[in-house]
């Protein structure tokens, strides 16, 4: 539609005086005039305005402008001479305008006849760009344009190509071939911005704001929402063989409605972490709050169930977290804040050892909050004494957050795994029970052990002392078959301890070790196992362990990072990791006949499979089961 006089200056942010001295000029006459007689600019003459301004920008006479566009008497390579010549005497101005006219010669001088419209179009991307990058940005864009040579520029060009004809022919975004553009498109746009997501971006931004930028490059806003709908259900086809029918079109639609909100959020996160910003610092949890929020608006909504299976397909497809300006780096930065955002509330010490109390007191929320248990203690609230019961009932909300309810999966999963082994070991005909570690368990207090079964707690003297104070208090009597193993496993024996203790090496036990051996130095750790091994034919054991780092997945390895940074500042710190299959090996080699190293899925598979309260397994520990035949 034409423009009067007074809305094209307003656009362009010129004065209607200057307006109408170009035209007395002859540099730019309206194309038409009204019936009342107003002049009117058309497309033509908004070009022409660009390109008036592009070259006043680089400091042409509006006389020179006027020979330029009207094609008398005047070459580029004249101008861009003189203007060089100029940079002297402008040293301030002079820099920034000898960097781009110096870009315009490399641009021009490639040994073939240059039109002077080839030319003003070249000046007008350099002006656009001027306006959307800084001089530090401008330069990372032109180092990588370089670096890719001109089968970038071409690879470009036939893509947008494809693309409006896909456009054209209205094919739909979920398509086989709208996906492969998209591809192609998300690769060269990596490449182009150094998987920088602050420069595609504004790349973005000019494209979409910049009418002239999509008539020079044949990029529209259609096309980017086109292309932005296709790359979402690129990476929404990696859920297909992990989803149900349903369940894949809930989720591929999801993706595509948020896809655009992801970009803006993503380069937001890579800001702060590039600028060093600190877990707790309010801006990054601001930011880690509002990917929490976009995820599941992206993916599974409140389906609990679904996140589940979302979060598992992240697992298995790696492809699933890439994307520009994605990478490891980040995705671990987000990670560490929004578990940083859940980061369970301390704890008052009650005991001697913090991480007694921590898994007393996830072991009691786990009897309120999860249905169906998987591991049923009915003292596990009693233990703690009134008061601490009444506050965990009280607060019960404090232990629903993503860590806290990973912990309770892997203390109900580990609790449950041990008594059942137990049970199995009792039917076999063992008949002693050793509970290394103990703190607060409430085994011996069930009345599930068989009659003639001696149980064996061995922990700290400490402990023991502060466990028994709580049984008191609690009113839980101390039944005959528990014998207490006063022990500090870093200056006596197993075997010492449990000698005094009445335990009889040569009949058949079975031990419970769990939360102990990542305290430990490894070879402490292969010391006992090698004390069970020495132990009577039908001896069993069930342990627990912290995962060698580079077996874990990207989102396990930042878990344990947490995790063991949380321990060590309670004064505990992880000290030993293991190989599954080395440490099942050496287990073979001191006597272990039957060893079973156990995966999270596999336990999942056992104790967690049908639940709908979002309650899963981790990685960061393993549980594995050994036997003497």
């Amino acid at each position: 539609m034409p423009l009067k006089i007074g809305e094209l200056a307003k656009r362009a942010g010129l004065t209607v005086r200057t307006l109408h001295h170009y035209d007395s000029i002859g540099l730019l006459s309206p194309s038409a005039r009204s019936n009342s007689g107003f002049r009117l600019y058309n497309q033509d003459d908004v070009v022409r305005l660009h390109r008036i301004h592009a070259l006043k920008q680089l400091g042409c006479s509006l006389a020179d402008i006027g020979a330029l566009l009207d094609g008398t008497g005047i070459s580029p390579v004249d101008v861009i001479t003189h203007q060089i010549a100029a940079v002297d005497d402008q040293v301030q101005r002079g820099q920034r305008l000898g960097q781009r006219l110096r870009l315009m010669l490399r641009e021009l001088s490639d040994g073939r006849d240059t039109s002077v419209d080839e030319w003003l179009t070249l000046m007008e991307k350099m002006t656009m760009y001027e306006k959307y990058f800084s001089k530090a940005e401008l330069g990372a864009l032109r180092a990588r344009q370089e670096q890719a040579g001109p089968a970038a520029d071409s690879a470009w060009k036939a893509l947008i190509a494809q693309v409006q004809n896909a456009l054209d022919q209205a094919l739909p975004a979920s398509g086989e071939l709208a996906r492969s553009l998209a591809q192609r498109w998300m690769r060269l746009l990596d490449q182009g911005t150094g998987s920088d997501i602050g420069l595609a971006i504004k790349l973005q931004t000019m494209q979409e704001s910049e009418s002239r930028a999509q008539q020079i490059t044949g990029i529209t806003p259609a096309m980017i929402e086109w292309i932005l709908a296709a790359f979402a259900c690129a990476r929404a086809s990696l859920f297909e063989c992990h989803l149900t029918p349903a369940e894949f079109e809930q989720v591929r639609r999801r993706m595509v409605a948020h896809a655009p909100q992801w970009h803006p959020l993503i380069e937001q996160l890579r800001r702060q972490m590039d600028a060093g910003a600190g877990l707790d610092e309010p801006a990054v949890q601001a930011l880690a709050r509002r990917w929490e929020a976009l995820f599941r608006l992206s993916y599974a909504g409140d389906d609990a169930a679904l996140e589940l299976k979302v979060r598992a397909a992240f697992h298995a497809e790696p492809d699933l977290s890439s994307g520009v300006g994605v990478d490891a780096r980040l995705i671990a930065f987000v990670q560490q804040a929004i578990m940083q955002l859940h980061r369970p509330p301390d704890e008052a010490v009650a005991g001697p050892k913090p991480s007694a109390y921590m898994v007393a007191v996830l072991r009691a929320a786990h009897q309120l909050l999860d249905a169906p248990l998987v591991f049923d203690d009915p003292l596990a609230l009693t233990i703690l004494g009134p008061v601490e019961e009444a506050a965990v009932r009280a607060s019960i909300g404090r232990y629903t957050d993503p860590m806290s309810t990973a912990l309770r999966a892997t203390l109900a999963v580990r609790s449950r795994l041990a008594e059942d082994a137990w049970a199995v070991a009792q039917r076999d005909g063992a008949r002693q029970y050793v509970v290394l570690g103990a703190g607060l368990d409430t085994y011996a207090c069930r009345g599930a052990a068989l009659a003639d079964s001696r149980i064996f707690e061995v922990d700290l003297a400490a402990t023991q002392r502060w466990k028994r104070e709580r049984l008191a208090a609690a009113g839980i009597a101390e039944p005959a078959a528990l014998s207490y193993v006063p022990l500090d496993f870093k200056r006596s024996t197993l075997a010492a301890g449990l000698a005094e203790a009445g335990f009889r090496s040569d009949q058949p036990a079975f031990f419970s070790w769990l939360g102990v051996t990542m305290y430990l130095e490894q070879e402490e750790v292969y010391e006992t196992l090698r004390y069970i091994a020495s132990c009577a034919a039908g001896s069993g054991v069930v342990f627990d362990y912290g995962a060698d780092p580079e077996l874990l997945a990207p989102a396990e390895r930042t878990a344990l990072q947490m995790m063991s940074a949380k321990a060590a500042e309670r004064g505990e710190p992880w000290n030993s990791y293991f190989d599954p299959a080395q440490l099942a090996d050496m287990l073979g080699k001191i006597g272990f006949a039957d060893v079973e190293a156990f995966s999270a899925p596999q336990l999942s598979e056992r104790y967690l499979s049908g639940r709908q309260d979002g309650l899963r397994l981790g990685g960061v520990t393993r549980l594995m089961r050994a036997t003497l035949r």
